[in-house]
């Protein structure tokens, strides 16, 4: 059996029911950035207090933030 994928920056949002207007929002971004971190053409460039209003809204680790931002949807 393979591998499982790792989750994209879009799954994370996805799985918390968030759209990428309230995360840009909660960030202080605009709804293009978001965008992009989801297509992967730019990566976050995060504060600490972006980063944990993140982790809390996908209810997600650290690390699996990382692994999300290090993959590209391939939905787009």
């Amino acid at each position: 059996m393979g591998k499982p994928q790792p989750l994209t920056f879009a799954d994370l949002r996805k799985r918390a029911s968030l759209t990428q207007r309230q995360v840009a929002d909660l960030l202080s971004v605009t709804v293009t950035t978001v965008s992009a971190w989801e297509r992967g053409t730019q990566v976050p460039r995060l504060t600490f207090s972006q980063t944990e209003k993140l982790l809390d809204a996908f209810s997600c680790t650290i690390q699996d933030l990382v692994n999300a931002t290090n993959q590209r949807d391939p939905n787009t």
